[in-house]
């Protein structure tokens, strides 16, 4: 998400219980996303995966959510998910252009179960390619996982994911934010991918839940909001990658939600 937080409710620490059905939310989540990206092949169009993400998220009878978000305008994205291809970082709306072998695509998705909100995200290299960005965002998310605990400021993760972005030649996107998430799809706190200079951060408390969701690129960093309102695009055309998935934070520890690997076991 930007870094608006103009219309969030929060923050909000939920009890252990609450967790656990925010973590169902997003186990569902994610293995919905996990099935569309094994869809994302060369000469599959878009739109073709946005339809997969709507009736998987029905068959499970959970909701999908991301229609009915708005921008700034006040216009819905009307689509179960996003489809940003390279240079778009996210919340491009799924068109009919197939996509071809060696573009990243990043898939994003969110759904409510049960009252419970879920926001996963991740990228996929089309087609049987290779691609520096997708080692680099595995390191920038271990970095992240490494430095996750009760009590830690934001100012640390994010400065963890900076460094491991810079070991592997690429650069957080700037912009962008993480958000608490659970019983509303966006809550406080705002959790900043590049915190400005001398910002005050959130400090992670036990019973948040929060959506850890870096991008990165080979360019700069900058971004551009494109004429539709919601495609954000890397400003010098670049392309991205990104993930996302929910942290919940416990009282001795935190479990990943809805992440790339399915254990959500405790981590200490």
């Amino acid at each position: 998400m930007t870094r608006d937080r103009r219309t969030l409710r929060g923050p909000q620490l939920y009890t252990q219980s609450d967790r656990e059905a925010a973590g169902r939310a997003a186990s569902f989540a994610r293995s919905i996303l996990d099935a569309l990206l094994v869809g994302c092949r060369p000469g599959v169009p878009p739109i073709d995966v946005e339809s997969a993400c709507a009736e998987l998220i029905e068959s499970v009878g959970a909701r999908a959510t991301m229609a009915g978000v708005l921008n700034g305008r006040g216009e819905p994205f009307g689509s179960a998910c996003s489809v940003s291809v390279d240079d778009v970082v996210a919340h491009a709306r799924p068109t009919d252009e197939p996509l071809r072998a060696g573009q990243l695509v990043t898939l994003d998705l969110m759904l409510e179960l049960d009252g419970w909100h879920a926001d996963v995200a991740d990228t996929v290299l089309v087609g049987d390619q290779e691609h520096a960005l997708m080692p680099a965002l595995d390191a920038v998310w271990d970095a992240a996982i490494a430095q996750i605990a009760p009590g830690v400021g934001w100012d640390r993760v994010a400065g963890a994911m900076a460094d491991a972005a810079a070991a592997d030649g690429a650069k957080l996107v700037r912009g962008l934010a993480g958000h608490g998430i659970g019983l509303a799809p966006h809550e406080l706190p705002v959790l900043p991918l590049t915190p400005d200079p001398g910002e005050t951060v959130p400090t992670l408390r036990p019973g948040m839940i929060l959506t850890l969701e870096p991008a990165i690129t080979s360019g700069s960093g900058e971004i551009i909001d494109s004429e539709d309102g919601w495609a954000i695009r890397t400003a010098d055309g670049t392309p991205s990658v990104g993930r996302e998935a929910m942290i919940a934070i416990e009282e001795d520890g935190f479990r990943v939600l809805g992440g790339p690997s399915p254990d959500d076991s405790l981590n200490a």
